[in-house]
Order: structure tokens, then sequence, then C-alpha cells
């Protein structure tokens, strides 16, 4: 429908839309405005599931090695009285098979009320709460139990395949079970500490990114404003009624007590629908490939600047709403200049949006507008005396802390103006920043929760392998003990030969993602997290080696041996 329209405004007014196309996106595409960031942030998340589920994939996978080796002995006479190899095989997947599937069950159950959970509780609490469309469908079901099954054969398949292939005769002629061989494990173990600390650095750069967050300086003062909205639309007003209707309503607002600045906008930075962007052609700027630059744009009245705090670097603010002795105006930030001006001078210079040109009155500091993070970016003021909105922001300042108490009189204010005119999300500015830092903040919170998750699953995966590993070598090292080894010596050669393993799998993750976080998301390596973290990692691994490696120093030798 919207492709038929444009056509025909094509062939209505061919001058001016014969190459205009219309596109209809859902909100989470939309080409503008923090959604970008919080799909990013899902994105990740994504992909910190699959590495968890691996984690625990490969906790399963040494529990089952460990069972399988203490099932050595039984396969053997299994095999012996005539059972087949694949019939060996056979069964230890239908016992991992019934694992999976119950664990994905319990998981189903988890999703389901999670899904509820997620849907009760609004991540902005605002006059529009916005919430998590969650659901749990059909697919989803059958994709929890798909994955399952293929993780319980997958992870099942090294023990069944290692049972399958055990001589009889030489498990028989033992007569116990045979020694384990720990490469798989060890190959498990540091795979898992890999995954772990890749999900641990990101964990907290999320983190830190939050904090930084928090800290930086967004290019306005949010403190001190109070923000609400009206909309004329309907009432069949053109541009010149709507412009007075501003400059009456702004007269009033600026005459209540203890207002230090009032301003109207159509948009406000770092909203979630983010600022829109307009075409321009700029005087003394050819560009070669004949296309036109692309800069955000607001458009906003006198005395906007100051009533958010942005300094002005160079020129004038807008005239007057009632001035009609000026060209139409624009205001540029310092961003615009340095992109398209190659930090030249910008006042006086033309800018041509659509089929009217606007002379630069004055140069702004560069301040946020689509979320925090994002790069410098260009923005072109325009002033409501040139183009007047029906609808519009109101921004008032106040000494820090009364901002709320302002409500009463605003609404009071603004009924002296039109008292058939209602307002909306009335709020201070620095709850609409919070709104925008709950895009930071959620996948913040969610590392924070499986970033000690991850660790907690690595430091039993360590513990599990070093553990069966040293019960498996008592006799070994009763002998050591019984020919003059010392306990302290034990404890350092078993923890010793675990961290190697947990070393060699800490650099292999923390070379994966050092170049993915370089190469890809071009940032620079933080010592605090890109050190911090590793170092951490290994304390915890070091205290998960240390309780079996204490155990094995406090072997009996002459239990040991009588065992042997």
């Amino acid at each position: 429908q919207a492709a038929a329209a444009m056509r025909q405004l094509a062939v209505d007014y061919p001058e001016s839309n014969a190459t205009m196309t219309a596109d209809v996106l859902p909100f989470w595409r939309a080409s503008r405005g923090p959604q970008g960031l919080l799909l990013q942030g899902l994105g990740v998340l994504q992909g910190v599931m699959v590495v968890l589920l691996l984690a625990v994939c490969g906790n399963t996978a040494n529990l089952v090695l460990a069972r399988a080796t203490g099932r050595t002995r039984e396969m053997g006479v299994r095999l012996a009285v005539g059972a087949g190899s694949w019939r060996i095989a056979r069964l230890l997947l239908v016992e991992n098979l019934v694992l999976g599937i119950a664990g994905s069950v319990v998981g189903v159950l988890i999703a389901l009320w999670g899904s509820n959970a997620l849907r009760a509780v609004p991540i902005m609490s605002t006059q529009f709460p916005v919430r998590f469309q969650t659901s749990v469908n059909e697919v989803g079901l059958l994709f929890a139990i798909l994955l399952g099954t293929i993780c319980a054969v997958l992870f099942g398949l090294a023990p069944a395949v290692q049972l399958a292939r055990v001589a009889p005769h030489s498990v028989l002629r033992a007569g116990s079970a045979m020694a384990p061989s720990g490469g798989i494990r060890h190959v498990l173990m540091g795979a898992q500490v890999a995954l772990a600390l890749v999900v641990l650095i990101a964990a907290g750069l999320f983190f830190q990114s939050f904090q930084q967050t928090q800290d930086a300086d967004p290019g306005f003062q949010p403190r001190g404003v109070l923000l609400a909205a009206y909309d004329l639309t309907g009432r069949g007003m053109d541009g010149a009624e709507s412009k007075m209707f501003a400059e009456r309503l702004l007269t009033r607002l600026r005459t209540l007590p203890n207002v230090e600045a009032a301003a109207l906008a159509t948009s406000i930075p770092l909203d979630i629908h983010g600022l829109p962007a307009r075409s321009f052609s700029l005087e003394g700027r050819a560009n070669t490939d004949g296309t036109l630059d692309r800069s955000l744009s607001n458009t906003v009245t006198p005395g906007y600047f100051t009533a958010m705090g942005i300094p002005l670097l160079a020129g004038t603010d807008f005239a007057e709403l009632s001035d009609t002795t000026l060209p139409p105006q624009a205001v540029v930030n310092d961003a615009f200049v340095q992109r398209y001006l190659e930090g030249g001078d910008a006042l006086g210079r033309w800018i041509a949006i659509g089929e009217t040109d606007y002379r630069v009155a004055g140069v702004v500091r560069t301040s946020l507008n689509e979320s925090f993070g994002e790069p410098p970016t260009p923005v072109i003021y325009l002033s409501y005396r040139d183009r007047p909105s029906r609808f519009g922001e109101m921004h008032l300042r106040t000494k820090l802390g009364d901002e709320t108490m302002l409500a009463p009189s605003l609404r009071h204010a603004v009924r002296e103006v039109d008292s058939a005119l209602p307002i909306y999300n009335v709020r201070t500015l620095t709850q609409h920043v919070e709104m925008n830092l709950a895009l930071r903040k959620i996948p913040a919170q969610m590392f924070l929760v499986l970033g000690p998750m991850i660790l907690v699953l690595a430091a039993m995966g360590i513990y599990a392998v070093v553990a069966y590993s040293v019960a498996h070598r008592t006799s070994e090292i009763g002998v050591r003990i019984a020919l003059g080894a010392t306990a302290a010596g034990v404890r350092r050669q078993v923890i010793g030969e675990s961290l190697r393993v947990v070393l060699a799998g800490a650099l292999v993750g923390w070379a994966l993602i050092a170049y993915g976080y370089t190469q890809f998301l071009r940032g620079t390596l933080d010592p605090v997290v890109f050190a911090g973290v590793p170092l951490l990692l290994l304390v915890v691994a070091t205290a998960a080696c240390w309780v079996p490696a204490r155990r094995a120093s406090l072997v009996d030798p002459m239990v040991a041996l009588r065992a042997q």
C-alpha cells in the first residue's frame, strides 16, 4: 500500500516525487534511534547463551566420561558374553538421551515461567512503559527439545565410542577398571575454560561500558530540566497559527516562578525514536558522486540551547519567533563543522534542505543524540519560526531539584493559553536519559548474572576433572609419599598439572575475544578487564584444583599400597 501511494504521488507530482520511494520497516529495523544498540546486546546475549550451553555440555561430558571409565569392567563383561559394540554404544546414547530430554523439559518449564515474568515487569517505568513481548510457541518448544536431544547425543558420543571399543580380555585380565585416559577430559576442560573466559570478559566489558555511560558527559545538562509534550494535530491549524501558539506558550512559560529558560523542540536527544535525518547540500561543498549529504536534525525555538545547557561555540542563537527580517536560519553542531567543513568557518554559509535555503547563524557543542557511546554525529538545528510544528516538547530549566515541583504550575500555565489542550508525558530530562540508559543496563544486568554462573560452572568442571584424576592416582600418590614426597610437593604437582591445561584454555579464549574485540568492534584492550578477568579465573581455577590436591596430599601410603 505504501508503494502504491508513492507511485501515485510520483504521477501527481512528477517534479518532486518522481524518484521518491517508501519502505515499511518493523520498529526494530528503524534507521534511527537506539534500537541497534539493544539488538547488538541481544545478539551478543544469544552468543553467550550458546557458550553457556557448551560449558554445561562440557561439564556433562566430563561427568559422563568419568562414569564411563568406572563402568569399563561392566562393559567388558557385556562384550565378553556376546554384546556387540553397537549395542554398547546404543545403551550409553539412550541413557544420555533420556537425561537430555528430561533436562529440556525442565528448561521449557523455566522458560514458560520466565516469559510470563518478563512480560509482567516493564523495563522502563514511565507513563509509556516498555515491556518485553516474549512468548514461547510450538517452534520454540520444538527447538528446545531438539537442541537438548542433539546435545545429549553429541556429548555422549565420546564415552559411547570409548566403551564400545574396550577389549574384553584385557579388562577381565586386569581385574579392575582400566586406568583412565585424561586426554579427552583435559581437552574438554581447556575448552570450557576458554569459553568461560570469553563470557567473563564480555560481561566485564558490558558492565564497564554501563559504568562509564553513567559518568559520561552527554553534551547537555540533564539535571534541572522538566519535559512535557503537547499535540495540536487535528485542529486544522496552519503553520502561522502553530507558530503564534508556540510564541504565546513560551511567553507564558517564561513567566513561571524559578524558570530560568523555556523552549520547544520537536525531538529530544537520547529518545527511543531517535532524531529525524535530512538530506542537504552545503554551500562550498561539492559531492563528487552527485548524492546529497545527510544529517540528523531537530526543530527548536530560541532559548533551546540555554534550556538544555548546550554551549554556543560561535555565532548567535535563533531569532525570535516574531522576527520577519532575517532569512531562514540554521544552527549546526561542532561535529557537522568537522565532518563537512573540515573545521572551517560555518557561519554565514547556506544549507539547502528541500526547497528552502537556511543560513548558518551559530555553531554549538556536539552532544549525544541517538545513544550513549555513539561517535560524534552531525546535527542541523532548524527554527520553529521557519518550520512551525503542530506538536512539541516543552523544555523548562529551573533550579536543581525543583523540576518535579514545577509540573502543577506547568499544567496551569498551559490551560491559561489553551484550556482544551492536554499535556502528556511529563517527566524530567534525567528520567528521560535513564530510559536510554536502560538499553545498556539490561545487557549489563544479564551479564552480571551470567558471569558468576559461568565462573561457577568452570570451577565445577575443573574440580570434577581434577578430583576424578586424583581418585585414580591414589596408589601412585601413595607410592610417592612412601618414597619421601611431601604433602606440599604433591599439592604443587597436582595443581601445576591442572593449571597448565587451564592456562592453555585461557590463552585460547583470551586470544579469541581480544581479536574479535579489536578487529570487529574496533575497541581498545582495557587492562582492567583483559588482565583482571583472566586473573580472577586463574584464582578460581587454583581454588578448584587445591581442594582435590589437598585431599590427595593426605593419602595414607600404607592404605594406598594395601589397596593396590
